[in-house]
């Protein structure tokens, strides 16, 4: 089946299977925001803005939520914006502290199937994260689920996304529970030296071929790249990862705002 996916802002993707029309981890705001982070003492700051805006979207079906405690996946503009989306899915968490009726949860390897007249049979997985490159960091950083999207008529695998994670045991074990035909994973090696060192919060690009020639995928989508400054390997140091890689070919660099069709 024809799958259309757009870059819109960090890792907020809108992906549209047959008319039926996804959105990951919402962000909307402009360039030029700072956001205090938890431990309020320093800022997250927004340095790209959506190349999309809401109106722009058209009606969207449901959200994605990997999770909504850090402003690159979740900013203002998004929280405002999925209070108008029939249905969210994300952590328990999220459904505890956001407080809003159509936010519903999944834990780890439970699945949900949505109603779609246009998809038949679409199932949404939650898959685990470990969003540092520690287990304590990750720990203190909030519960974090990536996605599998499948329905009926997938004929060379699902489509994975990975949420904000580094390469870990969980990830390994999506390689082995699914056929992943498209990966669109979270790289950038999103951290901040200054505040924790050398611990890094998703892929790096060497992390992502990692992850690419163990699933055997047909297409890696690199997104989480770009748009803030805790970025530590932006688009084009990971593009150059990727050109030198036995998957170079696979990767589909998505230029913000411009449609991709591709078969999954």
């Amino acid at each position: 089946m024809k799958v259309t996916i757009t870059q819109i802002d960090t890792a907020c993707l809108l992906i549209d299977i047959n008319g039926f029309k996804i959105l990951t981890d919402p962000a909307f705001d402009e360039a030029g925001k700072k956001y205090l982070r938890a431990d309020g003492k320093t800022y997250l700051h927004k340095t790209g803005s959506p190349a999309m805006s809401t109106a722009d979207l058209g009606a969207i079906d449901l959200v994605l939520l990997s999770h909504h405690q850090h402003k690159d996946n979740l900013d203002d503009a998004g929280r405002a914006f999925i209070e108008t989306v029939p249905g969210v899915i994300s952590t328990k968490e999220a459904v505890e502290q956001l407080q809003l009726n159509n936010v519903h949860s999944l834990e780890e390897w439970e699945s949900l199937e949505v109603e779609a007249d246009n998809v038949e049979e679409l199932t949404i997985t939650a898959t685990p994260c470990q969003h540092a490159s520690t287990k304590e960091v990750s720990a203190k950083m909030g519960h974090v689920i990536g996605f599998i999207i499948e329905w009926k008529e997938q004929e060379n695998g699902v489509l994975y996304i990975s949420g904000d994670t580094v390469l870990f045991e969980g990830v390994r074990d999506v390689a082995e529970r699914f056929l992943v035909n498209t990966a669109i994973l979270n790289v950038g090696k999103a951290g901040i030296p200054a505040s924790t060192g050398d611990v890094y919060y998703t892929f790096t690009a060497d992390e992502a071929i990692e992850v690419a020639e163990m699933m055997h995928v047909d297409h890696l989508i690199p997104t989480h790249w770009e748009g803030w400054d805790h970025f530590q390997e932006k688009s084009q140091e990971a593009m150059n990862h990727f050109a030198k890689s036995h998957i170079a070919e696979k990767v589909i660099k998505l230029e913000p705002g411009k449609p991709v069709e591709i078969d999954i």
